[in-house]
């Protein structure tokens, strides 16, 4: 039942799955899903939980992903789109159909803002943007604190003169160091835990249509937003996570280097 914590070093490729990550980024999507049911009853307790809850979506982001990038940018660019784009457009065009609002294109290819019918899909925007730079994250990984706190401090530059969007940055790079370390706590890695963060992608994208447009009450839209979501994952999500996998495996012409980006465990969102 203890916490254990180990520093295990950066890899080349895929490491085995953190199920203790899993299971935590699963109660955290569960967290936001009863913090957006509880704003529809005017109801704003859990506002900061939620916030940190998808702070820390984008710190195991970077923390799953550091350890099996293997230098191949485009390839890894591609593999994320692929993993992530097909569940998010599929949730995004119910949050429309549902919400009678008309659809924003731009939306469809992570252009903020807004996501009226679907609002919890903007961090999947900052997700996208943040990949562009994961050379970066893995050059902090593998150096030393020092490398951490001058990444931190360009952060807070180019926040303070470009754009407040990068402040987003500093929750990578700290995922990115804390790459290195292994974390486990058995509760985490039971069974119900482990079926919400199974699921907890499709039930963060999917969840807030069905909580504020179906009509329906919440003691029948929480449960539909869980079963939607497991249906997303058994099919859509499924579908993606068996393609990243084949273009990881895709060898293009002139291409050099040997195995997959990484393991399952990379293919994880926040």
């Amino acid at each position: 039942m203890g916490l254990c914590l180990s520093q295990t070093g950066i890899r080349v490729t895929g490491a085995k799955r953190n199920e203790t990550l899993d299971g935590l980024r699963g109660c955290l999507a569960a967290l936001v899903l009863v913090h957006h049911a509880l704003l529809t009853q005017g109801i704003e307790t859990l506002v900061v939980p939620a916030r940190l809850a998808v702070w820390t979506f984008f710190i195991m982001s970077a923390c799953v992903l550091t350890p099996g990038w293997d230098g191949r940018y485009g390839r890894f660019l591609l593999r994320r789109i692929v993993r992530l784009w097909p569940t998010f457009a599929l949730c995004l065009a119910m949050a429309y159909a549902l919400s009678g609002l008309p659809p924003s294109p731009w939306n469809f290819v992570w252009v903020p803002p807004p996501y009226e019918g679907d609002p919890a899909s903007w961090s999947l925007t900052i997700e996208m943007a943040a990949m562009f730079i994961m050379p970066l994250f893995v050059l902090v990984a593998r150096g030393g604190a020092a490398r951490l706190v001058i990444a931190l401090l360009g952060t807070f530059v180019v926040q303070m003169l470009v754009s407040s969007y990068a402040a987003f940055a500093y929750f990578f790079f700290l995922g990115a160091f804390l790459s290195r370390f292994t974390i486990r706590w058995a509760p985490l890695e039971s069974r119900l835990p482990q079926w919400l963060g199974r699921i907890s992608y499709s039930l963060y994208i999917c969840h807030q249509p069905i909580l504020v447009f179906s009509g329906l009450p919440l003691w029948v839209s929480m449960p539909l937003a869980l079963v939607a979501a497991e249906l997303l994952t058994r099919t859509v999500e499924a579908w993606s996570i068996q393609a990243s996998r084949k273009v990881g495996r895709f060898k293009f012409k002139g291409s050099v280097g040997k195995g997959a980006l990484a393991g399952s465990a990379a293919l994880q969102t926040s």
